[in-house]
């Protein structure tokens, strides 16, 4: 199955896990990138806010066109207990284009990580074949055996060529 990571990452959370997953599965990838700052205290203000009133990111576009993979892994972190804004924006845009989608979210609880997972479900209306929620303090520590589960539950799907 061909595989393509997407993910969004403010503070490199889920940059760190969405490439780990990436290299295991030797998916290709692509970070969302948001034109609007969401650096600082600031920034995290508005993402909290924005996440809350499901307020579109203005996302920079994307080179890969997820209809071209059998499988996509969402990512992103939980910002006022849900998935936020840049990953929200891209999975609705998508959702019409994933054959099947997996879901990876962090979170400063792995609790809220999983909350996101759901409304990734909801956004793109798919079950996914697997997730992964991680919280702050699992990605910091060692979260090699969830990714490890997580990796193993896409190639029994078929996730691995």
């Amino acid at each position: 199955m061909k595989t393509l990571v997407v993910y969004y990452s403010r503070t490199g959370n889920t940059r760190k896990i969405g490439e780990e997953v990436a290299t295991a599965l030797k998916a290709d990838v692509e970070e969302l990138k948001d034109r609007k700052n969401r650096q600082g205290r600031v920034g995290y203000m508005r993402a909290g806010r924005d996440a809350m009133r499901k307020h579109p990111a203005d996302l920079e576009p994307t080179a890969r066109n997820p209809a071209d993979y059998d499988l996509v892994v969402l990512g992103g972190p939980i910002w006022a207990f849900t998935i936020c804004t840049p990953t929200r924006t891209y999975a609705t845009s998508h959702k019409d284009s994933f054959k099947n989608v997996a879901f990876l979210c962090t979170a400063g609880d792995a609790r809220f990580a999983q909350k996101g997972c759901d409304a990734l479900g909801e956004v793109t209306g798919k079950a996914p074949v697997a997730t992964l929620a991680l919280g702050e303090k699992d990605v910091a520590g060692d979260h090699a055996q969830a990714v490890a589960d997580f990796v193993a539950s896409l190639n029994s799907h078929g996730a691995a060529d």
